[in-house]
């Protein structure tokens, strides 16, 4: 007689007792199959698809602006002499380890040219592969999660073709255990993908233009927001800045003392332009190749909504309301 059921007999369950252990037990298999399909079958848990996708006429010109808005080139890219575009190996360093950018050329084997716009839209706004896998959220999927369905299409149109196929799959990536183990990535998008985050309160047709373009086209907060253990965006310190000392130290853009509140609307307006900073110096590293590759091909309408919604962040991070005149 195993262990269980000597206590069991010693010290018989009441009735109550007995359909609480019944009860929990259900509980903790639903649970276990939950989580096995929520880490094994990500298209069961998360399909935001659209129904009509597949009847969008692509626009490649918008497709083009769209692929420098989101920043495709600037992770996708090694930015080294004869490197070319979007054939990924770009090597990123995160706290759990090394991830490497994936070629997401129009080859069919090698790229994403296999990969029909449902597919594209699922990897793009799910972080979910046309194999069932999940992506880690350094593709910040996070963000393009409200990605429009017009720009997902517009977007696969100019890659398929205005981008020249490259038979080649980067290298593997080297995280630490247990963040190799790629299905554990499920439970953290429980936690952290949502669609419809409520960063921000802004009010008005160009603050709102302006918050798309930051918040999901030029996924500014995933550097600019401090993240927690889980490496997960603190939205309630929405901008507030990375300090130094920490992995990846980013500024407070947030419109406060300690933000960019004495900055001019001109300033905002050239700093995302051309990188120069009130100072007069320019500024470096990443957030150089970042007003290369992205904010450089704001046209005037789009820099300015965004210097619009920049205004309207608050003191706690987050936005608040802006007056839309």
């Amino acid at each position: 007689m195993s262990w269980l059921a000597q206590r069991l007999a010693l010290y018989p369950l009441t009735k109550w007792q007995r359909k609480r252990f019944v009860v929990g037990g259900i509980a903790i298999i639903v649970s276990g199959v939950f989580c096995l399909i929520v880490m094994l079958y990500p298209s069961l848990v998360w399909d935001r698809s659209s129904s009509n996708i597949n009847s969008l006429t692509p626009d490649v010109k918008n497709g083009k602006y769209i692929y420098h808005l989101s920043g495709c080139s600037a992770c996708h890219t090694e930015h080294v002499p004869g490197a070319e575009e979007l054939a990924g190996g770009k090597r990123l360093r995160t706290p759990f380890g090394i991830l490497v950018a994936p070629n997401v050329t129009p080859d069919p084997l090698a790229g994403i040219g296999g990969w029909s716009v449902e597919k594209f839209a699922d990897a793009t706004r799910l972080g979910i592969s046309p194999d069932g896998e999940h992506y880690y959220p350094a593709f910040p999927y996070t963000s393009y999660s409200r990605m429009t369905d017009q720009d997902i299409v517009d977007l696969k149109a100019y890659i398929d073709t205005q981008i020249t196929p490259v038979n080649e799959k980067a290298e593997a990536r080297d995280l630490l255990f247990p963040f190799n183990i790629r299905q554990g990535m499920g439970m953290w998008k429980l936690l952290y993908l949502d669609d419809n985050p409520k960063t921000s309160k802004v009010v008005g047709e160009e603050a709102k233009r302006g918050e798309y373009l930051v918040e999901v086209l030029g996924h500014c907060g995933e550097c600019h927001s401090p993240r927690d253990i889980m490496g997960g965006v603190i939205r309630t310190r929405w901008m507030a800045g990375v300090p130094v000392g920490e992995f990846n130290p980013a500024p407070n853009i947030t419109n406060t003392k300690d933000g960019t509140l004495h900055w001019t609307d001109q300033q905002w307006l050239d700093f995302l332009q051309t990188g120069v900073l009130p100072d007069g110096n320019y500024t470096g590293g990443e957030m150089a190749l970042v007003v290369e590759e992205i904010t450089s091909h704001l046209n005037d309408q789009d820099a300015r909504a965004m210097v619009k919604y920049f205004r309207s962040l608050s003191d706690e991070g987050g936005a608040d309301a802006v007056n839309p005149d």
